[in-house]
């Protein structure tokens, strides 16, 4: 009975030694100590953030009109109801909710992980349409702004 239970061991023992050879640097064994690689003294490096040519950057007057700019960040969005809950590729789809958001905003509306959908935003509902490359049966349709997401169910036929 414990050459059953030793063996058990063994081979927990086992690949516990494959996963830290796999993920230790330079192939070495958790047991050995780390080579230190000999770093070769450079010069400090000062690293520049450039905007792209045609990036719009907001200008403000004053430090009040500036405190008056819109602002991405509040509550998670809250998803009410789906209109309707079900539907194949191609289907229209209008969500209605709260705490959307301004709609440069809204971040993106998916159906399913990796599974991303175009979207129209007004008021307090958003439209999109079932994406053709989806995953059938039931998902989860999220909506993410920059405050966080929500999700409701979604069958996809």
């Amino acid at each position: 009975m414990y050459t059953a239970i030793g063996s058990r061991v063994t081979v927990a023992i086992g690949v516990l030694a494959i996963c830290l050879a796999a993920i230790s640097p330079d192939g070495t064994w958790a047991a050995e100590p780390v080579k230190q690689a000999k770093k070769a003294k450079k010069p400090a490096q000062v690293r520049t953030s450039a905007l792209a040519p045609n990036t719009a950057v907001p200008k403000f007057a004053s430090a009040e009109t500036a405190g008056k700019a819109e602002s991405c960040f509040g509550e998670a969005p809250t998803l009410d109801w789906l209109t309707p809950d079900e539907g194949k590729a191609g289907d229209k789809v209008t969500i209605t909710g709260t705490n959307f958001g301004e709609a440069t905003c809204l971040r993106g509306v998916s159906f399913g992980p990796g599974h991303p959908a175009q979207f129209q935003q007004t008021n307090n509902s958003i439209t999109t349409i079932v994406p053709s490359n989806g995953k059938k049966g039931l998902v989860l349709l999220t909506v993410t702004t920059a405050s966080g997401e929500n999700s409701k169910p979604f069958l996809v036929k």
